[in-house]
C-alpha cells in the first residue's frame, strides 16, 4: 500500500502517518527528515527558517529509495517532490487556523513563518498541488464538515488493505 499524506506544516501529517505506520506496519517516510538525513538540501535559509532543496533532486532520490518497496507512507508539505509517483491512497490533511497557530507557536516558529504557513492553509496551496499532480481522487481529512476524521481515514486504509470497498474519494 503506497500512501501519500499531504498538508501544510502543523496540520498533523507526521502524527497521522506515524499512527498509520504503527497500526498497519507500513514504513513511514517523513520527507523533511529524509531530506535532512540524506543531505538533499542546498542550504538553510535564515529568511524562511527552513532547508532549501530542489524538488527534482529529492524526487530522484526518493524514487530510488522506494524501488522494490510495496508499501510506504510519504508525509510531505511539498507535493512537487512526489510529482509523477503513484499512490494507492492520498490524504490531504487540514486544520483550523487557530489550531495551526498554536501548533506552530509550540514548535518555536517565528511570527513570519507562522503567518506564511497559515496563509498557505487559508489559500489551499497544498490542496492545489495535490489536485494539480494527482487529480481529485484524494481524501480530505480534518475537523471541518464534509471531511473525514483521522479514524475514518484509517478505516479507509483498513478496507483498502483487506480488499473490501472503501468509500470513494470525493
Amino acid at each position: 500500500m503506497k500512501i501519500l499524506v499531504a498538508g501544510t506544516p502543523g496540520v498533523g501529517k507526521t502524527t497521522f502517518s506515524s499512527r498509520i505506520s504503527e497500526m498497519f506496519g507500513i514504513p513511514h517516510i517523513e520527507m523533511s527528515r529524509y531530506i535532512e538525513e540524506n543531505n538533499l538540501y542546498e542550504e538553510y535559509s535564515e529568511t524562511y527558517k527552513s532547508l532549501l532543496f530542489d524538488d527534482r533532486v529529492v524526487r530522484k532520490s526518493l524514487e530510488m529509495y522506494v524501488i522494490g518497496k510495496d508499501s510506504y507512507i510519504v508525509d510531505t508539505h511539498s507535493c512537487g517532490m512526489v510529482k509523477g509517483m503513484s499512490f494507492d491512497l492520498i490524504f490531504l490533511l487540514t486544520a483550523p487556523v487557530e489550531v495551526l497557530y498554536k501548533r506552530l507557536k509550540k514548535r518555536g516558529y517565528d511570527e513570519d513563518k507562522i503567518k506564511e504557513n497559515i496563509e498557505c492553509e487559508i489559500f489551499g496551496v497544498v490542496e492545489e498541488e495535490v489536485e494539480e499532480f494527482f487529480g481529485a481522487g484524494y481524501y480530505p481529512v480534518g475537523e471541518e464538515e464534509g471531511k473525514l476524521t483521522p479514524e475514518e481515514a484509517i478505516d479507509v486504509i483498513g478496507k483498502k488493505m483487506n480488499g473490501t470497498s472503501a468509500t470513494a474519494a470525493p
